[in-house]
């Protein structure tokens, strides 16, 4: 009898609303007609903050259900040289099995891990809850893929007599950039970045192929990275080596609406930067007092399109947000309406919440008074 053996044909990558596929060739000749489920142990170490792509995935879980019950669960299948097998062996029934996959997570912090926790049951509700580390570091791709129907001489024409299955990535994913426009007069330094108030939790369902975001998990994610000096260029500002990304539960936000909600009483969802903005000669700007140099400036988090308001963050989609510094000599964002610096300089920073950084362009309405010429004439008679 052939045993269980689960391929990896194709990992779907659906960024910024293209889909792309990536197939693995196997050219290794087929040695014999049933699969060697030799073990594969050895599994190689996959950077956290890492798109999963069909060369990386070295390993994910698979639950197997047939003929009106649980014929294995949550079984780990790591690389092999050609395909993906457990350690354990799984014989094929007489009758179709569905399986339902799901990469494992590869962060095994105990303080800020990502969770994949399955519920894939006999009932319909299907399901696997991902929360996201808070710590973009700790953040980890997720990917899903189901086969249904399966049976072992459905796989005959395959070369290696293994099921494919085809992985999407079902998270959304930002990468945050900033650049400085005005370098002539302006200095800014950023050293920390937050999104503020975003779903920390949702659950995939593999019935509808869908993700729902957890209303009740609101939570901040963060990036701490050493100073970068911005220039006129844009580049990434959430890591030191520039590869910096957030992974994010899908969803529908509700931004921070400064011009009527300046304090955010409503807890709309924003992105911050820790910032330490001077002039080229060394004046502070912004904060301008406090021990700390740097302060935390903010902007609502933007509608994924440019000409309509739209918050609907989609799963498999990349977003790259560009924080334009000074873009009309003017603005540098506003001050945080949860963590405000001091603006104004007066000590006080409650009262600056959600209130422009900058503003008009200093100028001057110039004009000279006549000369007073009113009983002015000296006679001096010689």
């Amino acid at each position: 009898m052939k045993r269980t053996t689960l391929f990896l044909a194709g990992l779907a990558l659906m960024a910024a609303g293209c889909t792309d596929t990536e197939i693995v060739n196997n050219n290794a000749p087929e040695t014999s007609q049933s699969i060697n489920f030799a073990a594969y142990t050895s599994k190689l170490t996959r950077a956290l903050q890492t798109d999963v792509t069909t060369s990386n995935l070295t390993s994910f879980k698979v639950t197997a259900i047939g003929n009106n019950s649980i014929y294995f669960e949550d079984v780990v299948f790591t690389k092999g040289v050609d395909v993906w097998e457990s350690a354990d062996e799984h014989i094929w029934p007489n009758y179709p099995l569905d399986f339902y996959a799901y990469n494992t997570p590869e962060n095994d912090s105990d303080v800020d891990p990502t969770g994949f926790v399955s519920y894939i049951k006999l009932d319909d509700n299907k399901n696997i809850k991902v929360t996201p580390a808070k710590e973009l570091a700790h953040q980890e791709d997720f990917v899903v893929a189901k086969a249904l129907r399966q049976t072992s001489a459905g796989t005959s024409t395959n070369e290696h007599h293994a099921v494919n299955l085809t992985f999407k990535h079902y998270l959304t994913q930002i990468i945050l950039h900033a650049k400085n426009s005005y370098t002539e007069r302006y200095k800014v330094e950023v050293k920390e970045a937050q999104i503020k108030h975003i779903a920390g939790s949702g659950i995939y369902y593999f019935a509808a192929d869908k993700m729902t975001a957890d209303a009740n998990s609101m939570t901040d994610y963060s990036a701490s990275f050493t100073s970068k000096m911005l220039t006129n260029v844009a580049h990434e500002v959430m890591t030191d080596d520039g590869g910096g990304k957030a992974y994010l539960v899908p969803q529908n936000i509700t931004p921070w609406v400064q011009s009527t909600d300046p304090t955010n009483t409503s807890k709309g969802a924003y992105l911050a930067l820790k910032v330490k903005i001077t002039t080229v000669d060394g004046a502070r700007f912004y904060p301008a007092t406090g021990e700390d140099e740097y302060a935390w400036m903010a902007v609502p988090m933007p509608s994924v399109d440019a000409n309509e308001r739209i918050y609907d963050y989609a799963p498999g989609k990349k977003y790259t947000i560009i924080l334009n510094f000074f873009s009309e000599r003017t603005s540098a964002g506003y001050v945080d309406p949860e963590e405000p610096g001091d603006l104004d300089g007066d000590g006080d920073t409650d009262d600056d919440k959600g209130l422009p950084i900058g503003g008009n362009v200093i100028k001057f309405n110039a004009s000279v008074d006549d000369w007073d010429t009113t009983n002015t004439t000296i006679t001096i008679n010689l």
